[in-house]
């Protein structure tokens, strides 16, 4: 788990950039939910005693956010890399909503179109899209958004780091649900550095506290 090892899709794979209507119709962006994932529990201290109650509050969080035929941003890591396609297909189908879909390193075998990296021009802010935070180019100048590093280093890659114009939306970040796009962009706006997502559990949401 702490090796970062670059997956390339088996499947169609783009780069691109989303237009600000297509952005202002998504809902909600999460990254890293690790479904079926034991390891992930120890890896990131998840606040769970097994796999099974992992998936279905995991689940359950997502489908209570989200309605089945909402756009979602998705930046990467479904399940472990080990999976096969029709078992990934399996946890895509209990998940509501249609993916818009960005590939990390657990993510050879997605059996739906994936992308390395989108950006977008939406409201005043240049956004670059992305699992890795290390794959954002040197001279961008506008606002990244990442998962990857989930909760493992809160200091160098917390939930919102407007110094760096940088945010983690790793799901433990987040409260282990997924975050409304009009709540990112109020975060943006503000200004503020934030090392979870207001309203989450700390102590869930972080290791060892």
């Amino acid at each position: 788990m702490g090796v970062n090892i670059l997956i390339k899709p088996r499947f169609a794979v783009t780069t691109g950039v989303l237009t600000s209507l297509y952005i202002l119709n998504m809902t909600h962006i999460a990254s890293d939910l690790h479904l079926d994932h034991d390891n992930i529990i120890e890896y990131c201290d998840r606040p769970f005693q097994s796999c099974s109650e992992m998936n279905q509050a995991l689940i359950e969080n997502w489908n209570d956010n989200i309605e089945p035929e909402e756009k979602v941003l998705f930046l990467g890591d479904l399940v472990p890399f080990e999976e096969r396609d029709h078992v990934i297909q399996g946890w895509l189908n209990k998940l509501n909503g249609r993916f818009v879909f960005i590939y990390g390193n657990h993510d050879e075998t997605v059996p739906i179109k994936s992308h390395h990296h989108l950006t977008l021009d939406v409201q005043g802010y240049s956004i670059y899209l992305t699992h890795y935070p290390e794959h954002v180019p040197e001279d961008w100048d506008g606002w990244a958004i990442y998962g990857h590093h989930h909760n493992n280093f809160p200091d160098k890659y917390p939930f919102v780091d407007p110094e760096n114009k940088r945010i983690n939306v790793s799901i433990e970040l987040l409260g282990f649900e997924p975050l409304p796009i009009t709540e990112l962009f109020s975060y943006i706006r503000n200004g503020e550095r934030l090392t979870v997502r207001p309203g989450a559990e700390r102590a869930r949401a972080l290791q060892n506290e």
